[in-house]
């Protein structure tokens, strides 16, 4: 008998029944809880995050092979990513999303893109033994709610998108030929080739395990978080991430654990004066995921000519990242490093990712 798993549009109908899972009980009241209405907050900025796999100085582009995104503040999100807002808020409260008392709630939209690539790039024929080709252009809605009562954090994204657009094979090319790199031949192979839509929501958790209340100087911050996400990417997972300097900061206003791939669409702060002294941190953390399904590697319901099964997916992933960050005055500027453990099992396309993301951020 067939492995309804193995087919793309099975495993995508199952990664949407994953939303059913928080409201089930996992999400109400015994851990994540009915939380009470929290006021807008008034603080926004702009960030620009750029992630390559040649920012880490290693030699290597293949896997996740570079992304973009920009993300700015938006209370009231502009009439293109209104719709997408409605459906984050309509979808919340079903998954025990209510809001949280005592501090503030902030709203992102972010535009993105993001590509994957085989290892050999010269190679313009079909690679059945490697990951494929993919990318995404995506359009996301988030919000953040906050309660500094019990150091408590709740984060909701809805994003839809498009798979197998020619925009990351053209940027690809045109910065290779700029930078004289190799030129990708293979891009006619990626998932959903000629383009498709997707979607995916995602739920996290996140407490202040540190009590850093009062404390001032350096100072070390540590939170635990908790995720789950149904659509193109349907995963579980659990992350600690630390953070150690001169944080000013809130907690809850860094958040690399939150990334996939490319940034978190949260809202970009700087949260403090140009007169207040710089703050500069170390930061580092690790995240273990448990992943059901990935559209850029199994694809979706259109054909694609090299693809890979439900049980070729590695299924459980860790993943670490560590970086430095700054902020004065109204800008950020943070680097970090990421590695992961491999996404797929079969060989050659069982290899560990390595990249680097830069991102620019600008308060107002």
């Amino acid at each position: 008998m067939t492995n309804l798993l193995e087919k793309p549009q099975f495993s995508a109908l199952a990664a949407l029944a994953l939303l059913a899972f928080p409201a089930a009980g996992f999400a109400q009241e015994t851990l994540f809880g009915a939380l009470e209405e929290a006021p807008m907050s008034d603080e926004g900025g702009v960030s620009i995050q750029l992630d390559n796999d040649l920012f880490s100085g290693s030699e290597r582009d293949q896997d996740f092979s570079w992304g973009a995104t920009l993300t700015v503040a938006s209370p009231q999100p502009h009439r293109i990513a209104a719709p997408i807002e409605r459906a984050r808020a309509r979808i919340a409260p079903l998954l025990g999303s209510a809001s949280v008392p005592g501090a503030y709630v902030s709203r992102a939209t972010q535009l993105g893109i993001l590509a994957m690539t085989p290892k050999d790039l010269a190679i313009g024929a079909v690679q059945p033994e490697d990951r494929p080709y993919a990318s995404l252009v995506f359009l996301s809605a988030a919000e953040m709610r906050v309660s500094d009562v019990d150091g408590r954090a709740r984060f909701t994204s809805f994003t839809v998108g498009a798979l197998g657009l020619a925009a990351a094979e053209t940027t690809q090319k045109v910065i290779h030929a700029g930078l004289g790199g190799e030129l990708p031949r293979g891009w006619s192979h990626q998932i959903s080739e000629g383009g498709e839509p997707t979607a995916r929501y995602v739920h996290a958790e996140q407490w202040l395990v540190t009590n850093t209340s009062g404390r001032s100087g350096t100072r070390p911050e540590m939170k635990l978080t908790l995720s789950g996400s149904a659509g193109f990417l349907t995963e579980g997972s659990a992350a600690v991430s630390m953070r150690w300097g001169r944080i000013r900061t809130p907690w809850w206003s860094f958040n690399p654990e939150l990334d996939d791939y490319t940034a978190a669409p949260v809202t970009p702060i700087t949260g403090f004066g140009r007169d207040a002294v710089p703050e500069i941190y170390g930061f580092f953390g690790a995240r273990a995921k448990v992943r059901a399904y990935n559209a850029l590697l199994q694809g979706q319901f259109r054909h694609s000519d090299v693809r890979f099964g439900s049980s070729d997916l590695a299924r459980v992933q860790g993943e670490a990242w560590a970086g430095i960050a700054s902020n004065w005055s109204d800008w950020r500027v943070t680097y970090a490093m990421h590695v992961a453990s491999p996404e797929l099992s079969p060989e050659p396309a069982a290899r560990s990712l390595a990249w680097a993301s830069l991102s620019v951020v600008r308060a107002f």
